[in-house]
């Protein structure tokens, strides 16, 4: 099955059955879903729809819940709200749902935005339970779906620990995760710190297990050279074995609540190598068209623009989410990415506007502490240039910032730029990036003027490469010829220096410099022990403290919503936070 373009149209009762997962779900219960429209599930829709959860809103522009802005709903607007705004990564200013405490590390259980991310994955989970317990389909779709859902699962056992947890859709509400842990006994007094650990282990292994298991059916891993071929969007293998190389990574902080404290850094290598070893390979120079070099592109440029399906970059795509400015119009996918991070004169590293008229949101800057840390020790050098101007005095491809001022279109004034965050109140503080963009490096016109074909490389191969570095130099030391190679790899693609060896802390810098503003930097950051209950790395406001504080390591998780709290009595807040606030 080809899923080119993954807008499903869902017959009503595969939305309604959905409802088994949360007692909340009610919050599916919404105007535009007629329960008498039909009455038979569609099986290739719903098994769409598994997927479409990934990015998109919902049906036709509405959210799978209610929700008064449905591009707030979507998982990879959340994913960059929960795993780089609470970091040294991002910081935004709008006082809008709660995010600027989600930036100060003050995320409550009433939290607004903390309810988009748990109904998302909730409401993504509950329609793989349907469709798994459907069994309609072939053996590799329902594999497929399988990681699906695991993945939903990863991402519930790294962002609360101890969620709800069912596999089947029920009018029972579902127990915590910690209940079925085999050594848990019922009746029988518990710590909150001590259910966390079970929730934690029960996790683990149960998404270990699901992996591996449906592995078996998967396709082959294969790249995909462009998205014209059938499988483009389609989980194979490879997806469950990086799957499997991150959880193994993260083993310490789920087990141990240790990030170095990890028994799985083997595993974490083997699985990472396997997709090495397969036939993706890291887009670069070699795989580049003329006609993008010509332009000023380089590779990393590329992987992020509104032909990365078609100008080659899909070669290290293992799982691309699509996206198509006339198909898969929403606020949340790929158009978050740009219009959270644009002012309307912002320009790209080749001088181009960002290619999309759909809003200029003006929020997302980078903090100070991480672009000295990460990128240079000098980094107001970037303050007074734009990123075309940043580009050609960088010594790495991926210092794609602007330092320019800005011009406000709500009251039609220039803002002056700063480097420093002043009192997080403005656009204009913080160096911004334009990472992303709508343009084709072809310099064909997208498919639309307002929304973008941008697809979201949820899975690129070039996190095998680090995460085998990372593991490898666990194993082995700081002298592995097998982590210089994966390290000078990654480091040669973004034309940046390589070096005789490298440490752990050369290898977190590095997943810094290759995935910021992708979501992915909250889990790194607990892994080292840089993150919560440490007063050895600061960035600015942290803990909401203007130059930063530490914060407890309770808050490495956030608190379950206090409306699933107070509507489920099976559940126990998380360990650190109120019961509910």
């Amino acid at each position: 099955m080809k899923l080119n373009i993954i807008k499903a149209i869902v017959p009503a009762a595969a939305l309604l059955l959905a409802g088994g997962m949360s007692s909340c779900m009610n919050d599916l219960d919404k105007g535009n879903i007629d329960p008498n429209a039909q009455s038979e599930v569609d099986i290739n829709a719903l098994y769409s729809k598994c997927y479409a959860g990934l990015i998109m809103e919902g049906n036709d522009g509405s959210a799978d819940f209610t929700i008064d802005d449905p591009g707030r709903s979507t998982l990879t607007r959340n994913l960059y709200n929960f795993n780089s705004l609470p970091t040294d990564e991002g910081i935004c200013w709008w006082s809008d749902g709660g995010i600027v405490d989600i930036c100060y590390n003050q995320c409550t259980p009433s939290t607004p935005t903390l309810n988009f991310l748990y109904y998302r994955l909730v409401s993504n989970i509950s329609f793989c339970n349907h469709y798994i317990e459907l069994g309609q389909g072939d053996p590799t779709m329902l594999a497929e779906v399988r990681v699906i859902r695991a993945y939903n699962y990863y991402l519930m056992l790294d962002f609360f620990g101890d969620p709800s947890f069912t596999t089947s859709i029920s009018p029972d509400a579902p127990k915590q995760a910690h209940a079925y842990n085999s050594k848990f006994v019922a009746g029988q007094s518990y710590t909150r710190a001590e259910l966390l650990a079970m929730g934690r282990e029960f996790m683990f292994n149960w998404i270990k297990d699901e992996l591996v298991d449906a592995e078996a059916n998967l396709q082959d891993a294969h790249k995909k050279t462009s998205e014209s071929d059938a499988d483009y969007g389609r989980i194979d293998k490879a997806a469950a074995w990086l799957l499997l190389s991150r959880l193994y990574l993260n083993a310490g902080t789920y087990l141990n609540n240790d990030g170095q404290n990890n028994p799985y850094w083997a595993e974490a290598l083997s699985y990472a190598e396997k997709c090495i070893n397969s036939n993706y390979e890291l887009f670069d120079d070699t795989k580049m068209t003329q006609t993008a070099k010509d332009a000023g592109y380089k590779p990393y440029d590329l992987l992020f623009m509104g032909d990365n399906g078609s100008n080659g970059a899909s070669c290290e795509a293992i799982l691309p989410l699509l996206q198509d400015g006339m198909k898969t119009r929403g606020w949340g996918g790929s158009m978050f990415f740009m219009a959270a991070m644009y002012s309307s004169d912002m320009t790209t590293v080749t001088g181009l506007t960002s290619a999309t008229t759909q809003g200029f949101w003006r929020g997302m800057r980078l903090r100070p502490q991480f672009l000295k840390t990460v990128f240079r020790s000098d980094a107001e050098a970037y303050l007074g240039k734009n990123a075309q101007e940043n580009r050609a005095a960088s010594s790495d491809d991926r210092e794609i910032f602007n330092g320019m001022d800005y011009y406000n279109d709500t009251d039609k004034q220039w803002h002056k730029r700063t480097f420093d965050l002043g009192d997080n109140s403005d656009f204009g503080q913080g160096i911004v990036t334009p990472k992303w963009s709508n343009n084709y490096s072809t310099g064909t016109t997208p498919h639309d003027v307002e929304y973008v074909d941008t697809d979201f490389f949820l899975f690129r191969l070039a996190e095998a490469y680090l995460n085998a570095a990372e593991a490898e130099i666990q194993l082995n030391g700081i002298n592995s010829t097998k982590a210089k190679q994966y390290m000078d790899a990654i480091r040669n693609r973004a034309h940046a220096k390589v070096q005789g060896s490298y440490t752990l802390q050369d290898v977190l810098d590095e997943r810094g410099r290759e995935f910021y503003f992708e979501g992915m930097r909250r889990p790194d950051l607990i892994r080292f022990n840089q993150y919560g209950g440490q007063n050895k790395y600061k960035w600015e406001y942290m803990n909401g403290v203007p130059e930063g504080a530490r914060f407890d390591k309770a808050y490495n998780l956030f608190p379950i919503p206090s409306s699933e709290i107070q509507a489920n009595s099976n559940l126990t807040q998380i360990d650190g936070y109120s019961e509910i606030e």
